[in-house]
Formats: C-alpha cells, sequence, structure tokens
C-alpha cells in the first residue's frame, strides 16, 4: 500500500507511468462467470459507435467528452486490416453508459497510456491477436456489470466477428476496480509496464511475453509475438 501512495504521488510529476497487461483468450472467456442475462435483454443493447455517429453522440451529450475519434476503419468482418479500431457501447435510452475501444494490428503509444501521453506504450498485435483499451463506465452507473458484459460480447461471443483467438489489454497499476471487472471477465494479468522518463531520455521494462506465454503463444514465428513498446526512446528491456 505504501508503494501505490508514494507511486501516484510521482505520477502526477508525469515521469513514470505502470500499467498492467492483461491477457485472455476467446475459448475460455465462456466459462468465465455470465453477467446477468436481463442486463441485455430488457435493459442494455451493444452497438458498433461508427465516427459520424460518435460525432452526433459527442454534439448531443449523448457520450463522455474523453473519447477520441481515431476510428480507423469500421468494417465488423473477418476481413480487418492490421491497425483498425472499432467503438462498441453499452446504450441505454439511446445515451451511451460504458465503452470500449477495440483494435487489431498496431495501436499507438498516443492511444495506450495511463496518465502521461508521452509514457504510453505502443504495441503490435499478431494477426490472431486483438487489444482492448480506454474502457469507461458512466460513474452513476457503475456495479451494474456493464463493462463485463460488453467485454464478454466482444471476446467470448466475437461481437465484430474477427474470428481473433486472444485478446490483450492494460489497465494503470493502481485501478484494481477495473483489474477485478477484466478478471472476473476471463482475463490474467501477465506482467506489468514501467515507463519512465522525459523526452528521449525514458526507460521502459516490459513483460517478456515469449518467456511467460510458452503454453500459449506456441509458434516459432517471431510475428506471432505481440511486441510491447517497440518504438519506446531510450533503453528498453525484457523481463
Amino acid at each position: 500500500m505504501p508503494f501505490t501512495y508514494l507511486y501516484r504521488a510521482i505520477r502526477r510529476l508525469h515521469v513514470i507511468d505502470v500499467t498492467c497487461l492483461l491477457h485472455a483468450e476467446a475459448n475460455t472467456m465462456t466459462d468465465a462467470p455470465t453477467a446477468d442475462s436481463r442486463l441485455l435483454d430488457s435493459e442494455i443493447s451493444i452497438q458498433q459507435i461508427a465516427p459520424a455517429e460518435l460525432a452526433n453522440l459527442k454534439s448531443d451529450d449523448r457520450i463522455h467528452p474523453m473519447v477520441g475519434s481515431g476510428i480507423a476503419h469500421t468494417d465488423a468482418s473477418s476481413d480487418h486490416i492490421a491497425g483498425d479500431q472499432w467503438l462498441v457501447g453499452a446504450f441505454e435510452n439511446e445515451r451511451v453508459v460504458a465503452f470500449v475501444w477495440a483494435a487489431t494490428g498496431y495501436i499507438p503509444a498516443s492511444d495506450n497510456y495511463s496518465r502521461s501521453v508521452h509514457l504510453g506504450s505502443s504495441l503490435t498485435m499478431p494477426p490472431h491477436c486483438g487489444f482492448l483499451f480506454n474502457a469507461w463506465t458512466d460513474p452513476n452507473q457503475r456495479g451494474r456489470g456493464l463493462m463485463g458484459a460488453l467485454l464478454r460480447e466482444l471476446v467470448a461471443k466475437d461481437f465484430l466477428h474477427l474470428r481473433l483467438t486472444d485478446w490483450f489489454a492494460t489497465t494503470d497499476w493502481t485501478n484494481h476496480a477495473s483489474q477485478r471487472v477484466f478478471a472476473n471477465s476471463g482475463f490474467e494479468t501477465i506482467g506489468r509496464l514501467y515507463r519512465m522518463g522525459r523526452g528521449q531520455m525514458q526507460a521502459s521494462l516490459v513483460p517478456d511475453l515469449e518467456r511467460r506465454m510458452n503454453q500459449t503463444l506456441t509458434s516459432d514465428d517471431p510475428r506471432s509475438r505481440p511486441l510491447i513498446a517497440s518504438d519506446a526512446p531510450g533503453l528498453r528491456r525484457a523481463w
């Protein structure tokens, strides 16, 4: 606990960012605890949000202003292009009450950071992997299982028809509530990403996925391994 408070204090200086890297296999998430089916049947609908619709939601104050507009490609099909991004929301009475981004291929560091954008970590996903990021639930709607329902729709039920076998996500090291939601949805923490410094004077410690996930990512093809913070400035080391 003292380390958590110390980290939060130092983080305000924007010289350190620590995130947890999470992983789930799509075919095992069906065994995870399920959300209340009545939540989706009678109250909540899961919908993909297209760029034009996102603009309308913002202008009508029906979505949180933190949502970015970087949807690169919105075709929900198995013919997705590496680098595609999708925004998926949970709607109640035409208002977005929760959302999460999904992406394939390359995810820039500016899209994956905790508190300091210059300490974000890029990721390069192999063709069979997806990434979930910037998950958010309306503070007045938390505790209803909305994010858990979104995660299961995207991963276990393949809402976007991407046919991916592995999904990754990151959360801030101190965001224990978010980590519980992902854990209850079938995700496991497989390591921490440490980013420290400013400008070119930076150091990165990233999980050694080849060592930690040798039972899951069994291909000898190096292109089948996710790359973390590969374009980060300064020193980088896997551990």
